[in-house]
């Protein structure tokens, strides 16, 4: 019988096939300080980019399920995490104040980046990082820190440090959604419009909506959010 030659590229395929698989892993971060943090990591077992998903602070990662899904679908590896003292994440969450939880989860959320970068068949050039509310302001300040493609905040007023680095970084393209009259939040809606006008990325867009929902919650009011935003993320990513 004649042998058949597969070409190397078809055999890395079908490594990260075998190694990956298309379902679900719930995964494991310990942080420097001995918390342990869960994600789920998502896999569309094929080489494609990556999308680091982190949850507003009235939720989980499990928030992210149909984008996550959508995305995996797309041929996107998607990471999504708790954080510390949410979900079924360790830790003090937010009993030691707000200010706490974003400087710890700083480091978490690097800790997660570099997981998704290092998984088979990751893109390191298209990652992309994102969230709602808190999740988004640290994900905001992430790229600023780790090379992304693509950062995207639900209802998340960026830090001074994020919005510079968005300004300064024309191959990020930046998606902001809020609603103008969000009690959370206060000002979120004109803080996203001015962050997504200072970027020079030709494909950066804010959506802005009337209401007052925050986060997630924007899509089940406004229902031309949730697909817009996929179709955004997906062209971007790949």
């Amino acid at each position: 019988m004649k042998a058949t030659a597969i070409a190397p590229y078809a055999v890395a395929a079908l490594l990260v096939a075998a190694v990956s698989g298309a379902q679900p892993q719930d995964i494991d971060l310990r942080a420097s300080d001995g918390i342990v943090l869960k994600g789920t990591y998502s896999s569309p077992a094929r080489p494609g980019p990556g999308m680091l998903l982190i949850h507003q602070c009235n939720m989980d990662r499990t928030s992210w399920t149909t984008i996550a899904d959508e995305l995996v679908d797309a041929g996107v590896h998607v990471l999504t995490l708790d954080l510390r003292g949410f979900g079924e994440s360790g830790g003090e969450g937010m009993s030691a104040g707000f200010p706490t939880l974003l400087q710890k989860s700083a480091g978490d959320a690097d800790m997660a980046y570099e997981y998704l970068a290092a998984q088979p068949g990751v893109d390191i050039d298209r990652i992309g990082v994102g969230g709602a509310s808190c999740g988004g302001m640290i994900n905001a300040d992430l790229a600023a820190r780790k090379p992304a493609k693509a950062l995207m905040l639900l209802s998340s007023p960026p830090s001074a440090a994020a919005v510079e680095n968005m300004a300064a970084s024309p191959e990020l393209a930046v998606f902001g959604a809020a609603t103008e009259d969000d009690p959370v939040t206060q000002g979120v809606a004109d803080a996203l419009r001015a962050a997504v006008a200072s970027s020079e990325h030709p494909n950066s867009k804010a959506m802005i909506y009337e209401g007052t929902e925050h986060g997630l919650p924007m899509f089940e009011r406004n229902p031309d959010l949730e697909p817009a935003l996929l179709d955004w993320l997906k062209t971007e990513l790949n």
